[in-house]
């Protein structure tokens, strides 16, 4: 699994980055990027939570 940003509809509200820094991280002008390429069974649970925050929709959870 993987997780995937879709930058059109991203609003960079940072919450993903800030609540799940394990995963997420910003630039400076507050674009997300992720910084787990797989995620295994020990980081599922919090890649579907840093998908499910995202106000936009911008973040997905996608099969390899």
């Amino acid at each position: 699994m993987r997780l995937v940003i879709n930058y059109q509809k991203c609003r960079k509200s940072g919450q993903c980055a800030y609540l799940h820094a394990e995963l997420i991280t910003a630039d400076a002008d507050g674009t997300p990027r992720v910084i787990v390429e797989t995620i295994g069974k020990e980081l599922r649970e919090a890649a579907e939570d840093v998908a499910d925050i995202c106000p936009s929709g911008a973040i997905t959870l996608q099969e390899n």
